[in-house]
């Protein structure tokens, strides 16, 4: 595994874990997703902007800023009042038997869109968070003109109109991750 600097020190398996498992959280809890995009797309920010945007309790809000805080995900720069805080894009590469798997705020966008976008939410619901990183790596392909949307459904291997169906949610997310996502490669 490996992941930009500024957030882990790779000789710390304290550190290298905690991050991790922040990731992981950032991958299967939308409403932290959620925040976390909405920070990198309009930051600097506000705490109060944050909450009111994304219509979550006063808690929930300090608590998902406070995750990822202390894990050097977000920052929080208190000498301006009230204090803005900002993030970076994450960078998340692990290696694995089956090659290496990048996670990027693109995945992070998709899966908090599970909060308004039935289409997504329902497919997280019946196929989980691997198949829609998979989703999305074929969307992206979609995206590059190296697939058509009938072959990346078929290789997703699902019943073809869910998989039509995630491609196209997917495809707003991908659009919209365009801006703020310095990963993504851009269209041809």
């Amino acid at each position: 595994m490996s992941t930009d600097e500024r957030f882990v020190d790779a000789a710390d398996p304290e550190d290298t874990v905690g991050a991790l498992l922040t990731y992981a959280e950032l991958l299967t809890t939308p409403q932290l997703a959620r925040l976390y995009v909405h920070v990198l797309r309009t930051g600097p920010v506000t705490v109060d902007a944050v909450k009111d945007a994304l219509d979550l309790p006063h808690s929930t809000t300090y608590k998902y800023v406070g995750e990822l805080e202390e894990q050097g995900i977000l920052t929080r720069h208190d000498d301006e009042t009230p204090a803005l805080l900002t993030v970076e894009p994450i960078h998340l590469t692990l290696d694995t038997d089956h090659g290496e798997v990048v996670v990027t705020p693109a995945l992070v966008a998709a899966i908090g869109r599970q909060v308004d976008t039935e289409d997504i939410r329902v497919f997280v619901d019946r196929q989980g968070v691997p198949k829609l990183a998979a989703a999305l790596h074929y969307a992206l392909r979609v995206r590059n003109g190296e697939l058509t949307q009938r072959t990346a459904a078929n290789k997703l291997d699902v019943h073809p109109v869910e998989g039509m169906t995630i491609i196209t949610a997917l495809k707003d997310v991908i659009e919209s991750a365009a801006e703020y996502d310095p990963y993504l490669d851009p269209a041809n």
